[in-house]
């Protein structure tokens, strides 16, 4: 690219349509072709590309970029690429890999505990108060849940 200082201006100063202007020239294509393959009119281009640091459509943008074939960074969106690491391995490989192992790992330990609980389990809690009041009166200690036989 021949204007790749002026290109890199722009979009550090926010003028993404300069951007879009600057490559569209440098792919010597007129605003009518970039208006016809995004659906926008040649006038809405002009408009575009003379819009300066403010706000822009990030649709219009996102379709400005794939069709020029610019890096979405350049107009301030984010690269939606996926990211590969450098041997490889894809995160959705890892976390299968250590979730197996965590499964692995806890097999043994899960295998070591008892069938049925002890005795008293599934049984509920004997409750009771100390005290009831009733009018200013206390009754004495009753269970609330009576014991079973």
């Amino acid at each position: 690219m021949r204007q790749a200082t002026a290109v890199r201006e722009a979009s550090r100063a926010g003028d993404y349509g300069k951007v879009i202007e600057l490559v569209r020239q440098d792919r010597r294509m007129t605003q009518a072709q970039l208006g016809g393959a995004i659906g926008l009119s040649q006038s809405a281009v002009s408009r575009l590309e003379k819009r300066g640091a403010r706000t822009y459509s990030t649709d219009i943008l996102a379709a400005a970029s794939a069709h020029l074939g610019i890096l979405p960074t350049l107009v301030g969106l984010a690269d939606s690429r996926p990211r590969g690491h450098a041997n490889g391995d894809d995160d959705v490989d890892r976390r299968k890999f250590l979730g197996g192992v965590a499964a692995t790992a806890a097999t043994p330990v899960l295998a070591a505990l008892p069938d049925k609980a002890g005795p008293g389990v599934g049984r509920p809690p004997r409750c009771g108060c100390r005290h009831r009041r009733t009018g200013g009166s206390t009754a004495p200690h009753r269970p609330v849940i009576s014991p079973r036989p």
